[in-house]
């Protein structure tokens, strides 16, 4: 049983309780432009999975097949709980490696990119990974059933998510045997001393076998994020930057095992003929532009219409024509992608607004000629009428956003309100204490 889909409803109540404890503390950790940023990736990291790319699949029945391998019976709890442990240490495994090698981690360096550090980060989740199942192949070898590793393994990343929040500290004896709050914060953290440092799923003493834990100290507060900030709200972007620097590099790199190596090193590592310098460093200011009001509640509003038609395209998806599972595919990446160039207020983003909603007008009026089917055809008309509508509302509240202040400058921001000012002077104390 796979626990992640049915956690996903308590997953996001979890995070509205948790916003509204921060609110009522005065130690908000949750900013809306990096908060629907998260949760994008989230959405697009399912929603991938129209694409059908589940080659991971057949690897493991060929392997299974190949050696003869006989499956244990499921019914032990002993059998459960050994499985468990064992993909906590498989898991170990891939995640160390998703930090050491450029290839694993520019797939990986999504999930660790939000500046803050609460539960939507949890939920962060890349939409490019291709690679780390080989991890969990000793498994299959050894035997484990296909229901046993998707059980073990959901349940793995369903304790993960509570371990992203600032608002628990210590919990004594835990903190030497799980991953809780504290070692996982050190694991998000970019601080020198704390980076490539506890990589457990759900136990730490693995990260203490094997030379990789680090204890979070009082005197040295988290800052999160990686070393060289993103500095952008695309989501889609967000999953191909590494994989697009790399990329690069093997290509301007002289020497062909650097160009292979360049694939397999740590982020950290360049080929000798290559002098490459970034901006900035791990203690630069948050990105943070600071747009209207009026974009943020738009861009939400979006951003939930958008996550709303993504989770019934994966629901229906066998039930619909292939050509228009990817036309929408297409449309709803695209629409995240818009969102963030709203999140940050920069360009004609009304115009790539207003462009995105006569595309999507087109693509209504199309449907029922496009798509033929009986039963599909009726449905059609429906879904026609329903986005016909959708792009009528959406064009409405986009002429309202005309005349408006989309971005607010840096010389209004100054004056904020004091009580403001004062929050942010308050959560800077509690975390310093």
């Amino acid at each position: 049983m796979n626990y992640v889909q049915l956690a996903i409803p308590y997953f996001l109540l979890a995070i509205m309780l948790e916003s509204s404890y921060g609110y009522l503390r005065k130690n908000q950790t949750y900013r809306l432009n990096d908060t629907v940023n998260s949760l994008q990736m989230g959405m697009l990291s399912g929603l991938v999975g129209v694409l059908r790319l589940g080659f991971s699949a057949v690897v493991f029945t060929q392997l299974v097949a190949l050696f003869g391998v006989q499956q244990w019976s499921a019914d032990s709890w002993v059998h459960w709980v050994l499985a468990f442990v064992a993909y906590d240490c498989c898991y170990y495994w891939k995640h160390r490696f998703g930090h050491q090698w450029r290839i694993m981690w520019a797939s990986h360096s999504a999930h660790h990119q939000s500046e803050e550090y609460n539960l939507s980060t949890a939920l962060r989740q890349t939409g490019t990974d291709y690679i780390g199942f080989v991890f969990y192949i000793p498994m299959y070898l050894a035997g484990t059933p296909v229901e046993v590793m998707v059980t073990v393994g959901s349940l793995n990343l369903v304790y993960q998510f509570w371990v992203h929040t600032e608002h628990v500290r210590f919990l004594g004896v835990l903190d030497y045997i799980l991953v809780t709050p504290s070692n996982h914060r050190v694991h998000h953290a970019k601080n020198p001393g704390y980076i490539d440092k506890n990589y457990g799923g759900v136990f730490v003493i693995w990260d203490r076998l094997f030379g990789t834990f680090a204890v979070e100290r009082v005197e040295e507060p988290c800052r999160f994020g990686i070393t060289h900030g993103l500095k952008s709200w695309n989501p889609v972007w967000a999953n191909a930057i590494v994989w697009w620097d790399t990329l690069k590099l093997s290509l301007q790199t002289r020497r062909w095992q650097d160009k292979l190596l360049v694939w397999f090193k740590g982020p950290a590592w360049l080929p000798a003929d290559i002098n490459q310098t970034y901006e900035g460093s791990w203690q630069d200011e948050k990105f943070d532009p600071i747009a209207s009001a009026y974009c943020k509640l738009y861009v939400f509003a979006q951003f939930v219409m958008v996550t709303i038609a993504a989770m019934a395209l994966q629901e229906l998806q066998n039930d619909l024509p292939t050509s228009f599972v990817l036309t929408a595919f297409l449309l709803l990446v695209a629409s995240v992608c818009v969102q963030g160039v709203w999140l940050e207020a920069r360009g004609p983003f009304r115009a790539i607004e207003a462009a995105r909603l006569v595309t999507i007008g087109v693509f209504s009026l199309t449907l029922p000629s496009a798509w033929s089917g009986v039963a599909w055809t009726v449905q059609s008309y429906d879904l026609s009428l329903l986005l016909q509508g959708y792009c009528a509302v959406s064009g409405v509240f986009l002429l309202g956003s005309l005349g408006r202040v989309a971005q607010v400058s840096e010389q209004l921001s100054e004056h904020m309100p004091e009580q403001i000012t004062e929050q942010a002077t308050e959560r800077g104390a509690e975390k310093a204490s």
